[in-house]
């Protein structure tokens, strides 16, 4: 029976501590008028009350409610001349929140947003704006008492997306997901059980650039799967601390790596074209078919949206081209991206044409 008795204890504090964590007296941190409240005919417990084959639910729940009552935790009104027989409504006192709280074995709400706001703290020096945004913006909605679409029983989730995010600015570009995980966590496994969805619901919030693939998104600011490369085709005369060399000479293409990429400065661009192509199949057969364009022609593959390795390249391709050209160079070249003509298939040539060749 005393088993029975807390349970039904445990459910009518649930009830009211649900509700008063909703209410603006929890929200203001100010008592309000009205206190939290339930009516007994019209809540959860009503089925069990009003049970005709088994009464002693309903002894079992006036038991747990004189026990609350003299503990000073909730009062109870009743029908005129149903005094003791038929609950109408429960309140709690306000004045015994943090009671019902320690009945219940819960942290209360208040602690759990102040012990957010402390794991979320770190990102207020972090170098990207989006990010410091994102902070500001949630921890104020916190120091409101508003949930903010937080988990808040799971500060440890948090405390992890924190430590990646503050690793990211200074993170080697296309590192692999388990890489980061055993060097933040020591568990190659880690990020992507724990952290990874998290991360990129995250991103597709805040990011500031409308992508379409969850590993786009992670790829936008170092995150991959395995090392990718980039792949091109045609004239091209790169530098780099071994030497010079044209990759025009390799009539398949070639694929450069992210240390490549990044060293790499561009020497010259002897083409009339460069074709930007989405699609990884339709990039090998224009390889077969170029010769429908003006030659000489530069064919890149972008990937759908470019990885940030593939952006590098792309960059120094339009830093290249705006500078100075000499007298003898008369042709006027020219650029096109191939890709699908859907939503996603125009954002990105517009993503293009707006970060790299307007």
């Amino acid at each position: 029976m005393e088993k029975q008795v807390q349970l039904y204890k445990g459910k009518i504090l649930s009830l009211l501590i649900g509700k008063y964590e909703r209410s603006q007296s929890f929200l203001t941190g100010i008592p309000g008028k009205q206190s939290p409240q339930f009516t007994m005919s019209r809540s959860e417990l009503a089925k069990d009350y009003e049970d005709e084959t088994d009464y002693r639910k309903k002894e079992w729940i006036h038991e747990a409610l004189q026990g609350l009552s003299q503990e000073g935790i909730v009062e109870v009104t009743w029908p005129k001349m149903k005094e003791n027989i038929k609950v109408h409504k429960v309140y709690l006192n306000f004045s015994g929140v943090d009671k019902a709280y320690e009945i219940l074995g819960e942290t209360p709400k208040e602690e759990k947003i102040q012990e957010l706001i402390r794991v979320l703290n770190p990102l207020t020096e972090h170098p990207w704006e989006w990010v410091t945004n994102w902070q500001e913006m949630i921890c104020s909605k916190l120091e409101e008492r508003r949930t903010a679409g937080l988990d808040l029983n799971d500060p440890q989730g948090y405390e992890d997306l924190v430590k990646v995010l503050n690793a990211l600015p200074g993170m080697e570009e296309g590192t692999p997901k388990r890489i980061l995980s055993q060097s933040l966590f020591r568990d190659s496994k880690h990020f992507e059980k724990r952290v990874e969805g998290r991360l990129v619901s995250l991103l597709r919030k805040i990011y500031p650039e409308e992508l379409e693939k969850d590993e786009e998104y992670l790829d936008q600011v170092g995150i991959v799967n395995n090392p990718k490369q980039t792949l091109l085709c045609g004239p091209c005369i790169i530098r780099t601390s071994v030497g010079i060399a044209d990759l025009g000479l390799f009539p398949g293409g070639v694929g450069l790596t992210t240390k490549t990429v990044k060293e790499l400065i561009i020497e010259d661009l002897p083409v009339r074209t460069i074709l930007l192509v989405e699609n990884l199949t339709t990039y090998y057969e224009v390889l077969k078919e170029s010769e429908v364009l003006p030659h000489p022609v530069l064919v890149i593959y972008t990937g759908g949206f470019p990885h940030t390795s593939n952006q590098n390249l792309l960059q120094k391709i339009a830093d290249f081209l705006t500078k100075p050209r000499g007298e003898g160079f008369a042709q006027k070249l020219e650029i096109y991206h191939w890709g699908d003509m859907d939503y996603g298939g125009i954002r990105i040539f517009e993503y293009l044409r707006r970060n790299f060749f307007s």
